[in-house]
């Protein structure tokens, strides 16, 4: 009798299912991670604007400064991350809108946000004093194709701007 070398076409059709489905559930995985790590960079993103704020203001109030506080609104919130490049300036004119369709909104190409480089992703609207965010995921967002947080002043009970901060919207 002779012997069979190899695997017979039904053996291989299911040793294929098999790592098919291993596939399947590790391109899942994979997905999932990525919804994760983006929610996870915008949140550390918030944070680190949060941290530039308080550092600014703590900087003006250590100097005596606190009428100035109000002046820090006029300012472009991701200018508080602290990670501008050698020689980058404030944003140009003819910076591109991001998404190409909103008068108004301007990209910190200036900033490399996050650990992936989503400047182009960030934009922030002085009239409007609303900082945007373009997900590359939606669905990681609840299908949102754009957050958005207002930059807001804290006044005290005096009628005083004693703060800062990023308040979302929707």
């Amino acid at each position: 009798m002779r012997r069979q070398r190899g695997l017979s076409k039904f053996e291989f059709a299911v040793v294929l299912a098999i790592f098919g489905i291993l596939a399947t559930l590790l391109l899942d995985r994979l997905v999932a991670l990525e919804h994760d790590t983006e929610r996870l960079e915008v949140a550390l993103t918030l944070r680190h604007i949060d941290i530039g704020l308080k550092l600014a203001i703590g900087e003006r109030m250590m100097r005596g400064e606190e009428a100035r506080i109000p002046e820090l609104l006029d300012r472009n919130p991701l200018d508080f991350l602290g990670q501008q490049q050698v020689g980058a300036g404030p944003p140009q004119a003819d910076t591109p809108p991001v998404g190409g369709s909103e008068p108004g909104l301007r990209a910190r190409g200036a900033n490399k946000v996050g650990a992936g480089g989503t400047a182009d992703r960030w934009a922030y609207d002085p009239a409007s004093r609303i900082l945007g965010y373009r997900p590359r995921q939606p669905e990681a967002f609840e299908g949102n194709t754009r957050l958005e947080w207002r930059f807001i002043g804290h006044i005290d009970e005096l009628g005083r701007n004693v703060g800062l901060r990023l308040e979302p919207l929707k």
